[in-house]
């Protein structure tokens, strides 16, 4: 269990983890600052502070909270959302369709580990997969810059993309 800061908590450990799963039954979802507003007095004078936060996620990711949380996997807010680069490396993504490389170089991680869980390349701690994003999904947000690959392509689905270069590079062997 993670430990809290005395200077900023005024309980244990184990007392914010029982709230924050009372919280969750109650409510469903949760946001860090939402449930420090409504247990205001699990805090200290101080509020909720980065590092108080932090800790609150920490116990969120002990007790498996997380997938409740509203900010799972935000960019920035979330302490998973970091994490998720170190399990998504480029030598993962470079044999991806180019929208997912390109996902992955303006850092949009839920789009790229979408498409990764559903093609069962990584398999990240409660991450909820939407399932891979499609073409269409991919012009429409600004990704699709189609290789000659792309074009082999017969469907919209990206999961279509390794059996297109397959194709391309067996027709090229002929």
């Amino acid at each position: 269990m993670p430990i809290l800061d005395t200077k900023e908590w005024t309980s244990t450990p184990e007392t914010v983890a029982d709230e924050l799963r009372s919280f969750v039954k109650e409510f469903e979802l949760f946001t860090p600052e939402l449930f420090a507003e409504v247990n205001f007095h699990l805090l200290r004078q101080s509020g909720l502070t980065k590092s108080s936060r932090q800790a609150l996620c920490e116990i969120s990711i002990f007790n498996k909270t997380c997938p409740k949380c509203e900010l799972l996997y935000s960019a920035k807010k979330c302490p998973l959302w970091s994490r998720l680069y170190k399990i998504v490396t480029w030598d993962i993504v470079e044999r991806a369709p180019p929208c997912i490389r390109l996902a992955f170089a303006k850092k949009t991680i839920k789009t790229v580990t979408n498409y990764l869980v559903a093609v069962n390349l990584v398999s990240p701690p409660f991450f909820k997969s939407r399932g891979a994003p499609s073409c269409n999904a991919m012009r429409r947000w600004g990704y699709c810059h189609p290789n000659e690959y792309c074009k082999a392509m017969e469907t919209d689905n990206t999961f279509e993309y390794n059996a297109a270069r397959e194709r391309v590079k067996l027709s090229r062997a002929l």
